[in-house]
C-alpha cells in the first residue's frame, strides 16, 4: 500500500511540475475571466489550468 501511495504522489508531482512552471519568466499569471483565459491559452497554444474551491 505504501509503494503505491508514494507511486502515485509522484505521479501527481509529476503531472503538476510542468503546468507550475510552464509560464516565461517564472511566474504564473493567474486570472479570474475564464474567457479571457480561453482566448489567451488559445493564442499561445497553450492548456488551460482550472482551479475550483468553496467554502462549506
Amino acid at each position: 500500500m505504501r509503494v503505491s501511495t508514494a507511486v502515485g504522489a509522484l505521479l501527481l508531482a509529476g503531472l503538476l511540475a510542468p503546468a507550475l512552471f510552464a509560464a516565461e519568466g517564472g511566474a504564473v499569471k493567474w486570472t479570474s475571466d475564464f474567457e479571457a483565459a480561453k482566448k489567451s491559452a488559445a493564442e499561445q497554444k497553450k492548456r488551460l489550468f482550472i482551479e475550483f474551491t468553496a467554502e462549506w
